[in-house]
């Protein structure tokens, strides 16, 4: 069993963990859409899961690179920016647009790891621009609308804003040094990115089960914004 074998399996017990407070929030009589966020956990750890079986893996530039991962992503993260903006109170339409600009950023993520220099390069400079319209949204539009909501559901909300931008700014870093300059190995880059990705995940369930009185009462009567997520307002 080498390196990498081990830091997924430990990546799979570690999204496990995310699990039943999500199964808890499902039993409550509130509407959270606490199924989505039982994806979050329960999908990433199924990845993490296969993954450790080598499913999905492939060799590019002489770096083994697990695709699930970036499949886990695709599914898992656009939940998270779309959960932490439903929290805030945003717009259906400002919900599905910052999903979508984070989705078109793991597909062009995924570009660069799978694509030899100069067009991983493209690739890479593309999904940052993504990755900073995102953050735009995030700390726009999106905590704007945290404003307008009752006390205990914005402190909430401005929590999943503040854990997800800025735990993600890290992922960049990670990719240059990592499948960019390959500065660091792919077990290294495994292991930081199962850090990164269970301390994202994981306490953002907790949060929102630790907060769980917001969907219920008077908080869980206020109503989304009108406000879009629009690229004039994260620019």
């Amino acid at each position: 069993m080498d390196a990498t074998t081990i830091v997924l399996m430990l990546g799979t017990a570690g999204m496990l963990f995310g699990i039943p407070p999500c199964l808890r929030l499902l039993d409550m009589e509130a509407d959270g859409h606490f199924g989505y966020l039982l994806l979050i956990p329960g999908f990433a750890a199924l990845m993490y899961a296969l993954m450790t079986f080598g499913v999905g893996t492939q060799t590019f530039q002489g770096q083994t690179v697990p695709l699930l991962r970036y499949l886990d992503w695709l599914v898992t993260t656009p939940i998270m920016i779309g959960y932490a903006a439903y929290v805030a109170g945003t717009s259906k339409r400002g919900i599905v647009g910052a999903a979508l600009v984070d989705a078109v950023m793991i597909g062009l993520g995924t570009a660069a790891v799978v694509t030899a220099p100069p067009t991983q390069w493209i690739f890479f400079g593309l999904a940052a621009l993504c990755h900073l319209v995102l953050l735009g949204a995030l700390y726009g539009p999106i905590r704007q609308n945290a404003w307008d909501q009752p006390s205990t559901r914005q402190r909430l909300a401005r929590l999943l804003v503040n854990h997800t931008g800025l735990l993600w700014i890290t992922y960049p870093v990670v990719w240059v040094f990592g499948p960019g300059l390959q500065l660091i190995s792919a077990t290294g880059v495994s292991i930081m990115i199962m850090y990164m990705d269970v301390l994202a995940k994981v306490p953002f369930v907790y949060f929102v089960y630790r907060s769980r009185e917001v969907f219920t009462g008077a908080d869980a009567r206020s109503a989304p914004s009108t406000a879009s997520v629009a690229p004039a307002h994260t620019a």
